[in-house]
């Protein structure tokens, strides 16, 4: 019973010296070794408040007021912190005196990432080994690595959390300032190891947008190079998921995004579109070479038709220059342009257009001045809603009595034109359009203002030239062949167009009978051919040819 009650005594004396250990054990003493290491490998200076050795649930350390200064040049507040920070290691490989990873978990961290008015983040600098933290920011656009995912790779852990994190991305160099935050952030990243696959699981909420973010997948194996052979992740963006696939090796990679459906309201960023969107059997192939972004392939169903593209974009600027051509078939115009704006005027018919674009940036001062292309645009058995071509033709005249089946549209069986795209303007060339009563062709401007200049020639059919004809007798000086040619011209813009006929020809023909005419009669006059109420009665005789009465 003496042995008994003794073993008993010695056990709970060994538990509470096991227990008191972490009040005796000061981890603090060994900043000085780890904490020189922490910094070169961050190339950030850190900061540790308090640093303890914790034995439930497991046998471990728990760092606290651990913090990542920023670049100096950004300002003295944290880049990164965390209320603290908790790493468990295995017991059986420690007792024979070896050091392996079980968990870490970080507790609240905070990250805030800003780029300046210069377009420099200050994340750029963050693991570039031997590179000194520069007194001014400099453009570091590849990432190193020799950054955080070394250091991950070369760590030999079997889980990685994050409970409740935030992240904050700052944008000072846009004319408004914008701010986007990742809150209550949740990871989960296991089987960290090299030659091993780890997979990770990541949720948040992003703001201002609210909408939820949740990412699932494996990337895999770890190298020491953090070379990685296969990517695979399941992304979901609201109510929209996306499947994304690929390799890395270095800075180089290549990624793959497919998409059953995505809708344009599900998306974290605004478009210039007056009602949602689905974009369907999404499909996106992109090759990465350092700061090369290759767009090797792009392709999607949108309003009944098929698109795809392709392009190439140099990152590592505020405006990055891209290239690319894009090919259109089968879209249907009228929904197409009802979600991009509300005018007067609708198009209707089945789309197809081929371009070939050239520019800097993305953004609509960007655009205006350095977007530059060629390409062709043809539309299919449609309609012009709230405008008849010929009626504004006939209006312009001033001639009654002409009535038509579509009082307010234009319907046409083709619309051809070829495109050229430079400094705000798209040069409209070439242009042709078949309709029942007319064929039109012509050019002119359509400016990223919407203002319109356009120049179109009317030829209308001979039903419609002998109607016109019967009604105006003077237009029968700009029949040819049988058929009455009218210039229209549209001016105005999109939203208030304006059309008007040009009679120049016409009165110019006009001009060049009478003075004919004319001549004749004052030469018959002085010679004595012509008598005075001969010259009446030609002069009567003229005018009634000219104008019917």
């Amino acid at each position: 019973m003496k042995i008994l009650i003794g073993l008993l005594v010695l056990l709970v004396l060994l538990v509470g010296l096991v227990l008191a250990l972490p009040f005796f054990v000061d981890l603090n003493k060994y900043q000085a070794q780890y904490k020189p290491l922490i910094e070169d490998a961050l190339n950030r200076k850190v900061q540790l408040q308090d640093i303890r050795l914790t034995i439930w649930p497991r046998i471990g350390a728990r760092v606290a007021g651990f913090a990542v200064l920023d670049d100096p040049s950004f300002g003295s507040a944290p880049f990164a912190s965390l209320a603290s920070l908790d790493v468990g290691v295995k017991l059986m490989p420690l007792l024979s005196g070896k050091v392996e990873v079980e968990e870490i978990t970080l507790h609240q961290p905070v990250i805030t990432v800003i780029k300046n008015a210069n377009g420099v983040l200050n994340a750029s600098t963050i693991g570039r080994k031997g590179v000194a933290v520069p007194e001014k920011p400099s453009r570091a656009p590849i990432p190193s690595t020799e950054g955080p995912l070394k250091i991950l790779g070369l760590l030999a852990v079997d889980r990685v959390s994050i409970d409740g994190g935030k992240l904050t991305y700052r944008d000072l160099s846009a004319a408004k300032p914008t701010e986007y935050v990742l809150q209550d952030m949740e990871l989960l990243l296991q089987d960290v190891r090299l030659r091993r696959t780890p997979s990770l699981h990541f949720s948040s909420l992003v703001q201002p947008f609210n909408l939820p973010v949740k990412l699932d997948g494996s990337f895999g194996p770890l190298t020491e190079t953090m070379d990685i052979d296969a990517i695979t992740f399941e992304l979901g963006v609201g109510k929209t998921d996306f499947t994304i696939t690929g390799n890395a090796a270095g800075n180089d990679a290549n990624i793959y995004i497919t998409s059953p459906v995505i809708n344009t309201a599900n998306l974290p960023v605004s478009l210039p579109l007056k009602q949602p969107v689905d974009i369907k059997k999404f499909q996106m192939a992109a090759e990465v070479k350092g700061q090369g972004v290759t767009l090797k392939t792009l392709s999607f169903q949108l309003f009944d038709g098929q698109v795809k593209g392709q392009g190439k974009l140099i990152a590592g600027s505020d405006a990055p220059p891209f290239k690319g051509g894009v090919a259109v078939q089968g879209v249907q115009l009228g929904p197409a342009l009802s979600v991009v704006a509300e005018t007067p005027i609708s198009v209707s018919g089945t789309a197809g257009a081929d371009l070939s674009l050239q520019g800097k940036g993305f953004s609509m001062p960007d655009l205006t001045k350095t977007l530059e292309g060629i390409g062709h645009l043809a539309v299919k058995d449609g309609k012009i809603e709230g405008v008849n071509l010929l009626q504004e033709a006939v209006s312009a005249l001033k001639i009654a009595g002409i009535s038509l089946d579509n009082a307010k549209a234009t319907v046409f069986s083709t619309i051809e034109t070829d495109l050229a795209i430079k400094q705000g303007m798209i040069n409209v060339q070439r242009l042709l359009m078949d309709s029942h009563d007319f064929q039109a062709t012509g050019g002119g401007t359509v400016g990223f203002d919407q203002r319109l200049n356009l120049l179109v020639n009317l030829t209308l059919s001979e039903e419609m030239s002998r109607k016109i004809a019967e009604a105006a007798p003077v237009v029968k000086i700009a029949m040819k062949d049988g058929r009455v040619r009218l210039p229209l011209t549209i001016s105005g813009t999109t939203q208030a167009s304006s059309y008007g006929v040009d009679l120049t020809g016409v009165t110019g023909k006009v001009q060049q009978q009478v003075k004919k005419k004319v001549e004749e009669a004052v030469g018959g006059l002085f010679k004595g051919t012509t008598k005075s109420e001969d010259l009446k009665k030609e002069g009567e005789e003229l005018l009634k040819g000219l104008f019917g009465r």
